[in-house]
């Protein structure tokens, strides 16, 4: 690993253990066991640090809405398979959604990268729904109003998931709930 990656990792767990104003690069470095002024041969500022947290986390995501869109267009990802895979998501990248969701409602920066994240979600949903309703596979739904139930459903289930993991995961029970919801079920198609 990078220094520049290890330094990243460190702010990761630490912004997520600790919250952003409570790291400063001192205590990076102390925990990084590296000097401070490593730390700024790599990153202007903390705020800098962040950026790149950031933006690794909207690659990360874009990645899975690619990975998805091309699965899509082959024919062969599942309501269940597209859910899924956020789950699996926010299980690999839960200190990147929790410093997110932790720095959201005090910088700048995590707001658009909230709203980065949430359009797009929103978006790869109303895809979804617009490509299987098409297919005939889901009921004709009014995409905007239902993509924005989907991603808000399940940026619920995805806080839930990280900060109140002993709370019974119900992720499984959601994912039935949206195929009851929005799948034609046999006896319509015939």
């Amino acid at each position: 690993m990078s220094t520049k990656d290890m330094i990243l990792s460190t702010a990761k767990d630490m912004i997520s253990e600790v919250g952003f104003h409570k790291m400063t690069t001192a205590n990076l470095a102390k925990r990084a066991d590296i000097s401070e002024g490593t730390i700024y041969r790599h990153f202007e500022s903390k705020e800098d640090i962040l950026q790149n947290i950031l933006d690794s986390f909207d690659e990360k995501y874009l990645a899975l809405a690619e990975s998805c869109r091309a699965r899509m267009s082959k024919g062969n990802l599942s309501l269940e398979e597209l859910l899924g895979s956020h789950f699996t998501f926010v299980d690999a990248n839960g200190a990147d959604i929790k410093i997110v969701l932790g720095t959201y409602s005090i910088l700048e920066i995590t707001r658009r990268s909230m709203y980065r994240f949430l359009t797009r979600m929103r978006s790869l949903f109303e895809e979804f729904l617009a490509h299987n309703i098409s297919l005939g596979v889901v009921r004709d739904v009014p995409l905007a109003p239902t993509g924005m139930i989907l991603s808000n459903m399940f940026f619920g289930l995805m806080r839930i998931k990280l900060y109140w993991p002993e709370i019974e995961d119900f992720s499984a029970e959601a994912v039935e709930f949206t195929r009851r919801s929005l799948l034609k079920d046999l006896e319509e198609g015939k």
